[in-house]
């Protein structure tokens, strides 16, 4: 009997000695990545521009925009309206001083030039309405920035108007420019 008991106990241990007993700990690692998209943001750092006083001719300004974006080509383009008297888009008594189509909009990173030997002039292609205020709208324009991999500085933007009307009604005259930057193929 009692050799049959160590014989139980013998074959008892040889198959739980087979079986894994409950571990006190684990664990597991998962790969993880991510992707940042391309992408850009634009602010006016002149948003209230004086263009001064004239009487007959050619009038410009200049207008401040920062781009930050995280790749080194940016594309832009300039919207221009026409200068309606007393802010006033709607008043059919008094023309606009217009944009001065032929001249188009100067472009000019602080840090950037145009890709294969651009221009810096972008011509007029198309109209633009900004709030009731009609105007002209440029091509894009792809600069190539000398920062390192981003795109991140002002770029200056200088527009012209042709006051040619010697008995234009004095007063104030004021209109829009806006910028637009777009990253990827157009």
């Amino acid at each position: 009997m009692l050799a049959r008991f160590i014989t139980l106990v013998a074959a008892a241990m040889f198959v739980f000695a087979g079986m894994a007993i409950a571990d006190t700990e684990g664990h597991a690692v998962a790969h993880v990545y991510l992707v940042v998209d391309p992408n850009v943001s634009v602010d006016v750092i002149s948003g209230n521009v004086n263009l001064g006083t004239v009487q007959t001719g050619p009038v410009d300004g200049e207008f401040i925009f920062r781009v930050d974006a995280n790749v080194e080509q940016a594309s832009f383009c300039v919207g221009v309206t026409h200068l309606y008297k007393g802010d006033d888009p709607t008043n059919p008594e008094v023309d606009p001083i217009p944009v001065d189509y032929d001249a188009g909009s100067d472009i000019r990173p602080t840090d950037a030039n145009p890709i294969e030997g651009g221009a810096y002039n972008a011509a007029y292609t198309e109209g633009w309405i900004e709030q009731l205020f009609e105007g002209w709208m440029t091509e894009y324009i792809t600069f190539e920035s000398s920062q390192n991999g981003y795109f991140s500085q002002d770029v200056y933007v200088t527009a012209w108007w042709d006051q040619d009307d010697p008995e234009k009604p004095q007063g104030e005259y004021s209109g829009w420019v806006g910028f637009w930057a777009f990253i990827g193929d157009l």
